[in-house]
């Protein structure tokens, strides 16, 4: 509506010019007569054309139109920029629109002309120089690299650095809103858009956290500026700080992608978005909450580098995996994977149940609707609600179609650990897992908790394998050295035998020059993860522990007469291959 009007005013004032000065009026008169009355003192044109000179006219019309098509250009950029469309409009028309008839009809033809020209174009100019001001580069019009990109267009081909709004700068990638409906979710992004400065800044930071390898970011707002820590390799690593505006920006981009409230800083709020980047999808989530100095904020994009398939994958011991597999391929008992919260679990399930023979074994199991943990090929799983059904009558449903193996990813309630005992204890061998905060043991009573028969549970319990992540050392930095007699002794390694381990990199001393940091790792010393595994091999001595005396030391000691390895004893064998050091294993250990 807006281009309509201003296209009637410039034909309305076209017709004005016209009927006020008339086509002969064109040569302008002097002395009282007119081009009509003198033709032969004041006729501007060649006997070829009479008193209009279309080549001239031509040039009229152009330049009238340019500056229709200038102005309403500039109307609707003005509001894009945040200025008064009236205070840049209307002196463009009024110095343009009025003076255009009188000075294209002085004499000569030419001077007349060129003071049109610069009654369109320093209006123009003068706006074009304040928006660009307020613009980043890649935004600003009649530089050169915007007149290349227009010839380039206009020629039909193809230049590097074309023309993008403000939110297209920076990183390439897509970015999808998510949390409402499709309209919803369309008007939240518009709206994220319109931070350019911010969405690009979130966009970087995505960034940053595949090429750091970081899956989350802590974001701590206080005052005035924004801790910033990265989850790397499992560890939480202090990053630079941001200051508080900008990270408030970034924060509402965020928070729009996700259908929350970019007002509301003290209530826990919670979503997710899409990223599409370097081949990678990322389903990113972001929560926020208030605390007492401000708020905190956890940003989670989920990198993977590289696919944990296999127990193999994980690092697992040849000798270790040969007795896991011995033990996953009885036909029947019960087998536990247990870790740490947050401390690798989903993976070990996944890369545990990937080890197990699918295709001679039918396997079967159940897990709640709305799931994210990662599928096991071969496995028919059913998904239950449970708020319309049971979950210990979905799995005796799955017994019912005689699977070999029975797989439980959480046991949530005695009636569903009963279901699967009893599985256990007769032809089928099950499968399910346990967090804990220390070992195999520790996994083996949380089961217990869940009062269930003792002996039943005992006499089911074939094997417990417990998994923690520590940090490998970066080969392209690590350092040796040679362990004290004691150390190793400490350790309980063999001085004869080892004569060497390892350690992440010296950090130059003050009066040193410094070095730049590994481009492998980024300066951190270690790179990427890879387990330490206790097995537990449940024997006689064991169950009796488990039944009679069911506590931490005593299934401890009963493990350790079976000949099992402790984990501590696994992590040792890490450092004396050269693949951790001993500082990651203490904190480990310590966890």
């Amino acid at each position: 509506m807006r281009r309509f009007a201003l296209l009637v005013f410039c034909l309305l004032l076209l017709a004005i010019g016209f009927n006020l000065f008339g086509f002969e009026s064109l040569a302008f008169a002097q002395g009282g007569d007119t081009a009509a009355s003198n033709p032969e003192k004041y006729k501007w044109t060649t006997d070829e054309y009479g008193y209009l000179n279309p080549i001239k006219l031509a040039a009229m019309f152009l330049l009238f139109f340019l500056w229709v098509w200038t102005t309403d250009w500039l109307g609707q950029d003005c509001p894009d920029r945040k200025l008064s469309v009236p205070a840049w409009v209307i002196p463009n028309v009024l110095v343009f629109g009025l003076t255009f008839w009188v000075v294209s009809a002085a004499i000569p033809f030419f001077l007349g002309y060129i003071l049109a020209v610069l009654a369109w174009a320093i209006p123009l100019g003068m706006y074009i120089k304040t928006r660009n001001n307020l613009v980043d580069p890649h935004e600003r019009v009649m530089t050169k690299d915007h007149l290349r990109y227009v010839m380039s267009k206009l020629s039909g081909g193809k230049v590097k650095a074309e023309i993008k709004s403000g939110w297209e700068a920076g990183p390439t990638m897509e970015i999808q809103a998510r949390g409402a409906d499709e309209t919803k979710n369309t008007e939240n992004l518009y709206n994220a858009r319109k931070l350019p400065d911010a969405y690009v800044w979130v966009k970087e930071l995505i960034v940053e956290m595949v090429q750091r390898r970081a899956t989350k970011v802590m974001m701590d707002y206080t005052k005035d500026t924004v801790a910033m820590r990265y989850l790397i390799d499992g560890v939480w690593l202090a990053g630079e700080n941001r200051d508080r505006e900008s990270s408030d920006q970034m924060l509402a981009v965020l928070k729009l992608l996700c259908n929350l409230n970019p007002q509301e800083r003290r209530a826990r709020q919670s979503g997710e978005f899409f990223v599409k980047y370097d081949g990678r999808k990322l389903n990113c989530s972001v929560t926020a909450q208030g605390t007492q100095s401000g708020e905190r904020v956890i940003f989670v994009v989920p990198v993977v580098s590289t696919k944990l398939e296999t127990l193999e994958d994980l690092g697992m011991p040849p000798d270790t995996m040969q007795e896991v597999k011995t033990l996953m391929g009885l036909p029947n008992g019960l087998f536990v994977f247990t870790a740490k919260p947050e401390g690798g679990m989903s993976t070990l399930y996944y890369a545990g149940l990937n080890s197990t023979d699918r295709l001679m074994r039918d396997f079967a199991g159940i897990e709640p609707k709305g799931s994210r943990e990662p599928e096991v090929m071969n496995i028919a799983l059913q998904y239950y609600d449970a708020s319309s059904r049971k979950p210990e009558e979905m799995l005796a449903a799955v017994i019912r179609n005689q699977p070999d193996a029975v797989v439980v990813r959480r046991i949530d309630s005695p009636a569903i650990f009963n279901v699967l005992l009893e599985q256990a204890n007769a032809t089928r061998l099950c499968f399910t897992s346990v967090n804990v905060k220390d070992d195999a043991a520790e996994g083996v009573l949380r089961l217990l908790s869940l009062k269930v028969p003792a002996d039943k549970y005992a006499s089911a319990l074939v094997g417990v394998l417990n998994m923690r992540l520590c940090r490998r050392l970066c080969k392209n930095c690590r350092e040796e050295f040679q362990p004290s007699v004691q150390l190793l002794k400490r350790l309980g390694l063999p001085p004869d035998k080892v004569d060497k381990l390892y350690k992440t990199p010296t950090p130059p001393g003050p009066d040193d020059p410094k070095k730049p940091p590994c481009e492998h790792c980024g300066g951190i010393g270690y790179y990427g993860r890879i387990g330490i595994f206790e097995l537990m091999k449940v024997n006689d001595g064991i169950r009796r522990s488990i039944v009679k005396t069911p506590k931490l030391e005593a299934v401890r000691a009963a493990s350790k007469a079976a000949g099992n390895r402790s984990l501590q004893e696994e992590a040792i064998r890490l450092v004396a291959t050269g693949v951790t050091s001993i500082e990651e294993i203490s904190r480990v250990l310590k966890e």
